[in-house]
């Protein structure tokens, strides 16, 4: 039953593709600095959404990556303070006499 779903959704998603290609047919002329070209309407928005999708993913490693590196920092900081905290511990208070 799911195969089904996810075969129909996957229908719906190309027809209604090729229904935003068909309808934005028009040629646009696109100027990259030192390029100009002309391609289909629906080509260059289809790319410009894939390119931004890439940056953001991108963006989102980055963001990833830095979180990586300050959990493993703060676990090292956390290890230098059990350390200490366990060599405090077998530091005696004062003399059993009471002074």
């Amino acid at each position: 039953m799911r195969r089904i779903f996810a075969f129909i959704g996957i229908l719906l998603i190309i027809l209604i593709g090729l229904a935003f290609s068909v309808l934005n047919a028009d040629p646009v002329t696109v100027d990259i600095f030192f390029f100009e070209f002309q391609v289909a309407l629906s080509v260059a928005l289809v790319c410009a959404l894939i390119a931004g999708a890439a940056l953001g993913v991108l963006t989102s490693i980055a963001a990833g990556l830095r979180r990586r590196r300050e959990i493993a920092r703060l676990r090292r900081q956390l290890g230098y303070a059990e350390r200490q905290l366990q060599a405090m511990r077998r530091v005696p208070l004062g003399d059993s006499d009471g002074h």
